[in-house]
């Protein structure tokens, strides 16, 4: 295998396969015009092993081999995940109907038939690298919106979570004031109630009061009692709420 060293790496490489080489030197001239980098193969197993260690953007692929035929290793370079997507143009002296198909039906975007017409070859060349330049761009663009796109999805994740997070707390906030409300709201007229009660029962004749008088004061006192407990059960309860549900602890 030969192949030109290039430090201008905005060529596209071109991989030549044919176990003749005047038609690779034939090949060359034509394309030698400064656009393209060129890598040589003379067999189907080099052709395999350059195209597994350097993809090219373009192979230009004899049908007839000496150890494997093009149509197998085009085959093998198709099944290929890594290699899949590398544009493959058959070169032969005869193209029988059935092989243009098999060609194309394996992979292949294009024939070049034997001898070579300058015009031909440079016009399909430059038309399938600018494809292959094309596609890799999208490809690229893809990947870069499917990058966006994930990023943009974490974030809204994040972005809903900490929404959640801040309505949770917000209720969390209102439910506490409500409660703190409600139980201060409720806490001042059983105080005064109490108070009323207090000064009731030492202003009056408790001796005097009838039987059902003072059960019925009594049940007042019991109800009030009562009503005191609940109150500071559900002021300990809230308490102990709202500090288990604390994100701060």
């Amino acid at each position: 295998m030969n192949q030109e060293q290039n430090t201008v790496h905005d060529k596209s490489l071109i991989l030549l396969v044919d176990d003749v080489p005047q038609n690779v030197q034939i090949l060359h001239q034509i394309l030698n015009s400064g656009d393209y980098s060129f890598a040589i193969a003379t067999s189907g197993e080099e052709t395999l092993g350059l195209v597994e260690k350097q993809p090219p953007d373009l192979i230009l692929l004899d049908i007839m081999l000496g150890d494997i035929d093009g149509f197998e290793v085009c085959e093998r370079i198709k099944k290929n995940p890594k290699t899949a997507d590398i544009p493959i143009i058959f070169l032969t002296a005869k193209v029988a109907l059935q092989d243009k198909v098999r060609g194309f039906k394996l992979g292949a975007v294009d024939y070049i038939t034997k001898p070579f017409e300058d015009a031909e070859v440079v016009a399909r060349v430059r038309t399938h690298v600018r494809l292959k330049r094309s596609m890799d761009i999208l490809r690229e663009y893809n990947s870069q919106l499917t990058q966006t796109l994930d990023e943009m999805q974490t974030s809204f994740i994040e972005l809903k979570e900490s929404q959640d997070a801040i309505v949770a707390r917000e209720k969390q906030d209102a439910v506490k004031t409500l409660s703190i409300t409600a139980s201060h709201e409720m806490n001042q007229p059983v105080t005064v109630i109490q108070g009323y009660l207090y000064l009731l029962r030492q202003s009056m004749d408790l001796d005097s009061l009838t039987s059902a008088q003072q059960k019925y004061l009594d049940r007042i006192e019991k109800g009030l009692t009562k009503l005191i407990d609940t109150l500071e059960k559900f002021r300990k309860s809230s308490y102990l709420y709202f500090l288990d549900n604390d994100p701060s602890h």
